[in-house]
């Protein structure tokens, strides 16, 4: 019997968490206003919708404003891809922002084209 319980505690301490809540605080410097994110690990194409910090007053996350999303991470992955969908239909993909290190990711368009900085 003691021999069972010790394997079982020791199981439980050897699984590693899959995943754990994260948030980051997301700055729309696009110049559109934004009506959906969306999250994936960097050079994959599972997104997820970012869930968005709860009782923000409006659904569309206009320029130069900023909002938390909030995703579960796995503890190995830091690198993800921003899709944002634009209201006016476009959407556009920001790469690879490490969002371990970093609690404020930037998005804007630099010549047109999507541009990603964290901090």
């Amino acid at each position: 019997m003691r021999i069972a319980i010790g394997l079982m505690a020791a199981m439980l301490v050897a699984v590693p968490a899959l995943a754990e809540p994260w948030d980051f605080v997301l700055v729309n410097e696009t110049g559109k206003p934004i009506k959906l994110i969306e999250i994936a690990p960097t050079g994959s194409t599972d997104w997820k919708a970012g869930f968005e910090e709860e009782g923000r007053r409006e659904p569309i996350l206009k320029p130069a404003a900023r909002t938390t999303v909030r995703l579960d991470r796995p503890s190995s992955q830091c690198r993800y891809d921003v899709r944002a969908s634009y209201e006016d239909g476009t959407t556009e993909v920001f790469s690879s922002a490490n969002i371990c290190d970093n609690s404020y990711v930037t998005i804007k368009l630099t010549g047109g084209k999507p541009a990603i900085s964290a901090n």
